[in-house]
C-alpha cells in the first residue's frame, strides 16, 4: 500500500516546466491503474475528438471542388472522428516511466509518440531526462481546438531526441534544458483545418521521418517562473539537406530559384542553414490568462517570423467532479506570420510570392481565433466553438501583382473526451 502511494505521489508531482506530456497528470488525472508487481503501475489514459468544420461560403455541387488540389477544397460543413488516442503509461517508484500515444482515425493507426522519462528530486534541484519520439520539449498546451501556426511550423510535430533539463521550484523557479534531436523533414502544414488536401499552407517541420541527410538538431532553453508568470527563451540550430529540405523549398517555390544566394550551377549544393529561436511569456491571474509568442527562423534561404498574443479568462462554476457545464472559458488569439522579403522584385520583374494559390507558400498570414470552451461533464467532456478569421497577404506590388482576397474564414465545433 504504501509503496502504491508513493508511485501515485510521484505521478501527481511532476513538474510544470518538465517536457510537454499532454497526458500529464496536470492535464489530466489518472482514472484507471494496474497494479503490477514490483512497484510497477500501468496507467491508461485516453482522448477522443469528434469535430464539425465548416469554410466560408456556399459549397455544394459547382463549389466544392472534387479533387482539393487546386483550390481550397470543400466548402461543405464536414464532420468527421478526428482522433482516438490512446496513452499507457509504465511508471516505477523510481522515477523512470514509458510513456506512448496510439492514434486511430478513420483511415490509419499509428504510434505517434513513445518516449522512456525519467524524473529525480535531487534536494534543491529537480532533473528531467526523456529519451524517445515526441514534440519538441517547449511545447505547449494550445489551450483551444485549433493549433496556432507557429505549432503547425516549429514545436507542434514529433521528433526523435534526447533531452535533460534541471529546474527549482519556490518563489523564483527557474529551469534550464538542452536537447539532441535529427531533423525534422520540411512539409506543407495547413492553415485550415477544414480542408484536408487544401492549397493554403505553410512551411512547417514535420514529424520525424528517416530520409538521406538528417542531421543532428541542438535545442536549448531557459526559464524564469515567479508569482504566476513564466518568461522562456529557446533555440534549435541544426543542417538541411537537399532531399526532404531545401530541395523542398525548390520545387514547391516556382520562383524560388530567383532568391539572391540561389546556386543555379548546382541546384543541390544550396544555403543548408536551419535554425529557430524564439521567447515566450505566460501569465495567469485568478482565473484570466496571457501568453505571447514570438518566433524568427531560417531555412535555407527563407526567413520568417511568427507569433501570437492570446487571453482568457476561466470562470469555474464548480469543483464537483461530475458538474455539468462545469467551467466557462473564453479566449481569443491575433496571430502573425511573415516571409521576409517574399514581395521583393527579383530577377525578371517577379518575387517569390505568387498569387496563384497553388504558390500559398509564399503568402503572409494574419489570424484572428474567437474560442468558447466549456467542461460539459466534470473533467470528461468538452465543448469546443472557434471561428477563424484568416486574412492573408499574396499581392507584391514592387513586382506588378496586385493583392487577390481568398474567403477562407473558419467555424469548428468539437467535442473532446478524455478519460
Amino acid at each position: 500500500m504504501g509503496r502504491a502511494l508513493l508511485v501515485f505521489s510521484f505521478l501527481l508531482v511532476r513538474p510544470a516546466w518538465a517536457g510537454w506530456d499532454a497526458f500529464s497528470d496536470e492535464r489530466q488525472p489518472p482514472r484507471f491503474a494496474i497494479e503490477g508487481p514490483d512497484g510497477l503501475r500501468l496507467v491508461l489514459k485516453g482522448r477522443a475528438d469528434l469535430a464539425w468544420r465548416d469554410l466560408e461560403g456556399a459549397g455544394g455541387e459547382g463549389h466544392d471542388s472534387r479533387t482539393d488540389t487546386v483550390t481550397l477544397g470543400t466548402r461543405s460543413g464536414t464532420a468527421r472522428l478526428e482522433r482516438v488516442l490512446l496513452a499507457p503509461r509504465l511508471v516505477t517508484d523510481e522515477g523512470l516511466a514509458f510513456l506512448a500515444e496510439l492514434e486511430f482515425d478513420d483511415r490509419a493507426a499509428r504510434a505517434r509518440a513513445a518516449w522512456f522519462d525519467f524524473e529525480r528530486d535531487l534536494g534543491p534541484l529537480d532533473v528531467h531526462l526523456e529519451a524517445g519520439l515526441n514534440v519538441p520539449f517547449v511545447a505547449i498546451d494550445d489551450l483551444t481546438f485549433r493549433e496556432p501556426l507557429t505549432s503547425r511550423i516549429y514545436w507542434g510535430r514529433r521528433e526523435v531526441h534526447l533531452t535533460a533539463e534541471a529546474g527549482a521550484r519556490g518563489r523564483l523557479g527557474w529551469t534550464l534544458g538542452v536537447s539532441l534531436g535529427l531533423m525534422r523533414p520540411l512539409v506543407t502544414a495547413l492553415v485550415n483545418d477544414a480542408s484536408e488536401r487544401g492549397t493554403l499552407a505553410v512551411v512547417g517541420s514535420g514529424d520525424a521521418e528517416s530520409f538521406s541527410g538528417n542531421a543532428p538538431v541542438y535545442g536549448a532553453r531557459a526559464a524564469l517562473e515567479w508569482a504566476g508568470v513564466r518568461l522562456e527563451a529557446f533555440g534549435y540550430r541544426g543542417t538541411l539537406s537537399a532531399e526532404r529540405g531545401y530541395d523542398e523549398l525548390r520545387t514547391r517555390m516556382a520562383n524560388y530559384a530567383l532568391l539572391p544566394g540561389f546556386d543555379a550551377a548546382d541546384p543541390r549544393r544550396q544555403d543548408d542553414t536551419f535554425w529557430w529561436a524564439g521567447g515566450r511569456l505566460d501569465a495567469r491571474l485568478g482565473g484570466a490568462e496571457l501568453r505571447v509568442e514570438a518566433i524568427e527562423s531560417a531555412e535555407s534561404l527563407l526567413r520568417r517570423r511568427a507569433g501570437y498574443a492570446q487571453v482568457g479568462y476561466v470562470w469555474r462554476r464548480s469543483e464537483h467532479p461530475r458538474a455539468f457545464l462545469r467551467t466557462v472559458e473564453p479566449r481569443a488569439r491575433a496571430e502573425y506570420y511573415r516571409l521576409v522579403g517574399a514581395d521583393r522584385r527579383l530577377a525578371e520583374g517577379r518575387a517569390l510570392r505568387a498569387v496563384d494559390p497553388s504558390q500559398a507558400l509564399t503568402w503572409d498570414w494574419d489570424v484572428l481565433t474567437l474560442a468558447l470552451t466549456t467542461q460539459l461533464y466534470g473533467e470528461l467532456l468538452r465543448l469546443h466553438v472557434e471561428h477563424s478569421l484568416v486574412r492573408e497577404a499574396n499581392g507584391a506590388p514592387a513586382a506588378g501583382q496586385a493583392q487577390a482576397d481568398v474567403d477562407n474564414d473558419e467555424t469548428t465545433a468539437a467535442l473532446e473526451l478524455r478519460w
